[in-house]
């Protein structure tokens, strides 16, 4: 197929950051698994990472604004920055693969599906654990 999405490095270029925040909300954390020690902290990263998905979906930025958009995002959410810019930088990591990568698309669409779904997935080393 000549000029078609399967000819150029980097896949479907109609996809925006928008949509990876989605599938990425899709997806979600779950609630954090029993552990014998305060969850507040994974509590809070994973309340902090929702938000920042939630304001770069609603930002929709062009995806050659994405760091502008994450930039624009840390200095929102205000004080303390260091755990939002981690977040951030993590985002535009996951964006830069996906655009290298058009088989990662299908994967997070896989994930997504499954999470909806309340799949049984097993971790390694670990027993069962539901998604919700």
């Amino acid at each position: 197929m000549m000029g078609g999405e399967e000819d150029r490095p980097g896949g479907d270029d109609s996809r925006r950051p928008r949509d990876l925040a989605l599938l990425l909300l899709a997806i979600g954390g779950g609630s954090p698994r029993q552990r014998a020690r305060d969850q507040q902290a994974d509590a809070a990263g994973a309340e902090l990472h929702r938000r920042v998905l939630d304001r770069l979906a609603a930002l929709d930025p062009e995806p050659e604004d994405c760091e502008a958009a994450l930039a624009s995002i840390v200095a929102e959410l205000g004080e303390p920055t260091g755990p939002t810019r981690g977040l951030c930088v993590r985002f535009r990591q996951e964006w830069e693969e996906c655009r290298a990568s058009p088989a990662s698309w299908s994967w997070l669409l896989g994930e997504a599906l499954e999470a909806g779904q309340g799949v049984i997935k097993r971790r390694r080393g670990r027993g069962p654990e539901i998604v919700p």
